[in-house]
Order: structure tokens, then sequence, then C-alpha cells
């Protein structure tokens, strides 16, 4: 069912692709607007596997497509859908899923009201990560907009109250306030990285995910100095889930242990952006604190208990030289645990102490074909093997066939290149 689904809405694209228009407009009044994306890239690595076989000749599992119709029913009310699928190698599948879709309701310039399917403003960039179009790098910098943490960040269920308060002489805010709960799947990479935090012989698998609530808060001000904006944002998930060890031992195999595994996950990021004519320079520095509690989940009936927080952050630069041509840069660092920079605390094997962090170089190239048709090339220089999976096979046998020790195999210094061409409409 679920292919057939894709095939029906990779066709509608296809066709809405084939007419050379910009936009779409239906109903007897002509108030209902359709728009799209669509964009197919190719991502290689030459070590490490990057959310999928990207190290073994590169891999073409790297895609996104949306559709997405809104209306305006009254002066005050505008409602709007997006249906998007995506494909990052182990993540995505190609799942055609609603993105967004929710009911805008407008009181002042101040004060709406949203309800539905809502983007959560982590960040500058989160809204319209998916969106290719609207950047300049193919991938945001990991340090803070991680893909593995990208469908837990990205949409939740529930309220917002949101608006633009004038301020005079000071600019303007634009501030968001949100309740709801998001979701996770079993099987995805939100619950693979909470498995990556034990020790992989123990066989630690994490399923029944159930998201308690969310709350998310953001401010962002248009300082009087033109293109000049700061933004804080912060944001708080509690979820629980069935956890379970089935290690394998020398000689037997123990009967599986299971228990409840409690998650609280708050972090906050503040953000600066400067664009002065072609040349927009941006940088973003983020914090999450993770409280994880199992009770009597380790060997010997012992409670797992563990809080730690992550860091990352970035300064990222781009320039328009021409109509079709644009340039951009970033530096960004990632550690796993802010107080243990250079994962020599013994939680990953001798010689993978960098699997704690990672730090990355990037090069972007854009060139706008036509109004509708960009491609990018992009580059990276990698140091470090943070935020990827174990699970995608990046790890190996430290030990022997009676002794097995199975940990993260990181390659240290690596580079990864990919390229993309998108349409939108």
């Amino acid at each position: 069912m679920m292919k057939r689904t894709a095939s029906l809405f990779a066709g509608l694209l296809v066709f809405l692709l084939a007419q050379n228009v910009g936009a779409y407009e239906l109903g007897a009044l002509g108030n209902v607007n359709i728009h799209g994306f669509i964009s197919q890239g190719y991502i290689m690595t030459t070590d490490n596997k990057f959310f999928g076989d990207t190290d073994d000749g590169g891999s073409y599992q790297f895609n996104e497509r949306g559709l997405n119709f809104s209306s305006d029913v009254s002066d005050r009310l505008r409602i709007g859908l997006q249906v998007f699928s995506r494909d990052f190698g182990t993540l995505g599948d190609n799942e055609v899923t609603i993105d967004w879709a929710y009911a805008d309701y407008t009181f002042t310039e101040w004060a709406n009201f949203k309800a539905g399917k809502i983007k959560l403003p982590q960040g500058l960039y989160n809204t319209s990560r998916d969106v290719d179009m609207l950047r300049t790098s193919i991938l945001l910098p990991q340090s803070v907009y991680n893909e593995g943490w990208r469908d837990s960040i990205n949409a939740m269920n529930g309220f917002e109250l949101y608006g633009y308060v004038p301020a005079g002489a000071v600019g303007s805010f634009e501030y968001h306030a949100q309740g709801g709960v998001n979701q996770f799947k079993d099987d995805g990479a939100e619950m693979r990285l909470l498995e990556d935090q034990f020790p992989v012989a123990l066989g630690v698998d994490v399923t029944n995910n159930q998201v308690d609530a969310t709350y998310v808060g953001s401010l962002v001000w248009e300082t009087p100095l033109e293109g000049f904006r700061i933004g804080a944002s912060g944001w708080q998930m509690s979820f629980d889930g069935d956890i379970t060890r089935n290690p394998v031992k020398a000689l037997s195999e123990e009967n599986p242990v299971s228990c409840l595994i409690d998650v609280t996950q708050t972090g906050w990021t503040t953000s600066l952006e400067y664009a002065i004519g072609d040349l927009v320079l941006s940088t973003e520095y983020n914090r999450i604190n993770y409280e994880l509690s199992a009770p009597k989940f380790l060997p010997m009936n012992q409670n797992f208990e563990s809080d730690f927080d992550s860091e990352g952050y970035y300064g990222m630069g781009t320039y328009r030289f021409c109509d079709w041509f644009e340039l951009g840069t970033y530096y960004s660092e990632y550690y796993a645990d802010r107080t243990n920079k250079d994962g020599d605390d013994g939680r990953y094997p001798d010689g993978q102490e960098h699997r704690g962090y990672l730090k990355d170089l990037a090069l972007s190239l854009r060139f706008d074909i036509t109004e509708n048709w960009i491609l990018k090339v992009e580059g990276h220089k990698m140091k470090g093997g943070a935020i990827m999976l174990n699970s995608d096979g990046n790890t190996k046998n430290y030990g022997t066939s009676l002794a097995p020790n199975i940990g993260p195999d990181y390659t240290k210094n690596w580079e990864l290149y990919t390229a993309k061409v998108s349409y939108s409409f």
C-alpha cells in the first residue's frame, strides 16, 4: 500500500513538473494554491557510513519530494497541508508523510493562533530545512541540524501562539510558543542513537516509545541594523519506551532483561544572522541536556542513570556573485558530551576516542540554472565520528570469539562529497 501511495505521489509530481507554470490555483474563486519541490542527490564518503552505505561507491538514496496546498478561507483564517517524502540512506525510506497541516487564525499582527501539525522553530533554519531551494548548502551544519534528529524536531501535533510585534526605534520581534507531542519511530535514528548510548555487546533494543509532551518557544529580534537579527529558541520533550538487553556470552545467551526507560531532552539554541547586500553571515550555538533513567537494567540489577549535555556550534558565510552562482562555506563542531570533548573517558574503545566529536569544514557551490532549477555540489573535510549510527555498520569486533568486545569503528579523518539537483514550482 505504501509503495502504491508513493508511486501515485511521484506520478502527480511528474505531471505537475511537466507544466510550464510556477504555481497552481484551483477552485471557483481560484483560492487554492499548490506548490511543490523535488530533488535528487548523490552522496559519498571516503570512510565511515554516513546514515547509509556512502563509503562503498556512494549512494543515490538521497532525495526529497514535497507537495503543498494552501487556501485563504477568509480574511482571518488560512489552512495548509504538505505531503512529503525523503530518502537519506537508512532514514526516511521514501515514506510519504504529512509534513505539516494546520489551520491558522489571525487576531492581530501580534497575536495569531495555529492548530494541527506545525513546524518547530528551532534555530533559524529548521522550519525551512526540507526545501533545498532556500539555502546555499546541501547539508546544514550537523552540529545544530543533525540529520539523525530531523524527524523528531521537524514538527509536532499541537497548538501555537505566534506574532510579530513592532517595537519602534529598537526594531521588531517575532515570537512562537508551542505545545503538543511529536513522534519517534521505533526503528528511526532517534531510537538507534539512544541504543548507541550502551555498549554494543549488551544487545540493547528500545521499542514502544511514547512521547508525553513537547514544549517549544522562540524569539527573534529584528534589530534596527538592517539585515541583522538575533534569535533564541528552546524546547523540552519527554518520552518513555521499553528497553531490552540480550547480550551474547561466550558460552551461553543470557535471558533478555526488560524495563521502562524514561528520557527527558531539554535544548536551546542562540542565533545570529547578518545579511548585507549579497553577503549573509550566520552563527548558532546549540546545547541539549539528556536525562536517561532505566531501573535495574544493567547487569547485577543495577540502575542505569545518565545526565549529560551535548554541544554544537558553527559559523557560516554565503555570497551571491551573480544571478546564477552562489558560494558558501561553514565550519562546524559538535560534541556528544561537552564535559568530555576528547572522548577519552573510557566510553569508547582505545583508538576510537574521536567517536565523541565531529568537526566539519564545508564548501558549497550553487548554480541557478533557471528560476526553477538549481544544481549544487559540496565537499566536507571531516574529523571525528559523532552523530553517526553504529547500526549502519560502523562497528567491529575488538575482542576474540571467546571474549567478544564489539564497539564503534570510525575513521578519524575522512571526507564527504555530495551533489544535488532540485526543481520547485
